[in-house]
């Protein structure tokens, strides 16, 4: 819609503005559905964020049982991560396994050492998958508001 300075269609300029100003929360709902199902990939595939995949199981846990890939064992860890949208815009992650975060940069303690595989990005700069979810989200949006 372009304004013509016709008076008559303020309503319709007001609808447009408001349509506009709620693309961050349309998109956030969208972006948050499509980070938990890349979540859920990478437990899938056994890899972090980046597609690098995580260290293999040792060959005592393999002997306990315990099969590929890594961190699925239960389904806790990735059963309690959630993904929401935030408003008026945003996406909280939330991870429930108290055990989480030594996953995610790796340990070492009296039960021994443990690698890194990490659930989330760790980096300054976001993995492309998630990058491209997050852009096309927005871009999807502002089209359908224009």
């Amino acid at each position: 819609m372009s304004w013509d300075g016709d008076i008559s269609r303020m309503g319709q300029l007001a609808d447009r503005v408001a349509d506009l100003a709620s693309v961050p929360s349309r998109a956030s709902a969208k972006i948050a559905r499509e980070l938990e199902g890349l979540i859920q990939e990478e437990f899938d595939a056994g890899r972090d964020p980046y597609e690098t995949p995580w260290k293999p199981l040792a060959a005592a846990t393999k002997a306990k049982g315990r099969t590929p890939p890594p961190l699925t064992d239960t389904h806790r860890l990735r059963d309690g991560i959630r993904v929401r949208p935030q408003r008026p815009a945003g996406v909280a992650i939330t991870v429930d396994a108290p055990y989480a975060a030594p996953h995610q940069t790796g340990w070492s303690g009296p039960q021994g050492d443990g690698p890194a595989r990490p659930i989330l990005p760790a980096r300054d700069v976001l993995p492309p998958d998630w990058d491209d979810v997050i852009g096309d989200a927005v871009a999807r949006e502002f089209r359908r508001a224009s």
